[in-house]
């Protein structure tokens, strides 16, 4: 698992970073594979059209109060399109009103804010690349709990997946090393209790982004010797930041298995800058 997630972190990269030509070779699937969600039980009637839903997600408290823009989320009928990086890497799940033009998913830009220009009615979206999930994003202030419906989706179609094609996820730690900075959380008793006084003092210099005393570089070793510390420190990590914690939590509404932390991940010197390469896997049970 760890190896794929480091294959895949290099993707995602592409996908979401990547500033490409999205008119020409992106595409949704033919109608058939829309999936339409009925998200709240109310009669036709009384559903949220479009127009509706977009002024109550750009004025307060819609577009304050994340509690708020789910309610009005929930009383609206959705539909799910797929739209294909033009790559060929990965293929994005979309959530977006049933009254909006299916054909409007082709103008989906990846590397854009939801919510505004060519993704003015995209309300939460997720990479997909072989079976692994990652890459939540949605409309702010939506919280990731509207996501579970892309979750769920893309657990639908690759339902009859042979056992080792299962859908699992990666989860992204962005401000792991600002949270352990804060608090010093490297001297935790839960941290010194999986670990080891070398892996801690390592575990602090990727915090600081600095290296170790007696060392030149913050380098390969000072990774290798953190690992125990590290992985306590993101599984804690993991418990505390509401945002992550949310997004775990839409994955683990649809998909069984365990969140765990895996240690360099994503060696990417942007990424170990902010996380020190970590990232939360789901493991399959």
């Amino acid at each position: 698992m760890l190896s794929r997630a480091r294959a895949l972190c290099r993707v995602a990269a592409v996908a979401t970073r990547a500033s490409a030509p999205v008119g020409a070779h992106a595409h949704v699937f033919s109608p058939g594979r829309h999936h339409s969600l009925r998200c709240f039980s109310a009669t036709a009637s009384s559903s949220l059209s479009w127009g509706a839903l977009a002024a109550d997600l750009s004025s307060p408290p819609g577009s304050e109060d994340p509690a708020a823009a789910a309610a009005s989320v929930a009383k609206a009928d959705l539909r799910v399109d797929e739209w294909h990086h033009p790559s060929g890497v990965a293929t994005f799940w979309l959530l977006r009103h049933a009254d909006t033009d299916p054909a409007g998913a082709a103008s989906f830009d990846p590397g854009a804010d939801l919510g505004s220009g060519a993704n003015a009615d995209v309300l939460a979206s997720i990479v997909q690349q072989d079976s692994i999930l990652y890459g939540m994003k949605t409309r702010r202030p939506l919280p990731p709990s509207v996501a579970a419906r892309l979750v769920r989706a893309a657990a639908e179609t690759a339902a009859e997946a042979p056992e080792d094609k299962k859908l699992t996820a990666l989860v992204a730690l962005p401000r792991l090393c600002a949270w352990a900075r804060a608090g010093e959380r490297w001297n935790d008793a839960e941290v010194l209790s999986k670990s080891n006084g070398e892996a801690c003092e390592a575990a602090e210099a990727i915090a600081l982004g600095r290296p170790r005393e007696g060392h030149s570089v913050l380098g390969r070793g000072t990774f290798a010797a953190a690992e125990p510390a590290w992985v306590a420190l993101a599984e804690a990590h993991m418990e505390e930041d509401a945002d992550v914690l949310g997004e775990l939590m839409a994955y683990k509404s649809v998909l069984p298995g365990a969140f765990r932390a895996a240690h360099m991940a994503d060696g990417d010197p942007e990424y170990l800058a902010v996380a020190g390469g970590a990232m939360a896997v789901l493991t399959p049970p």
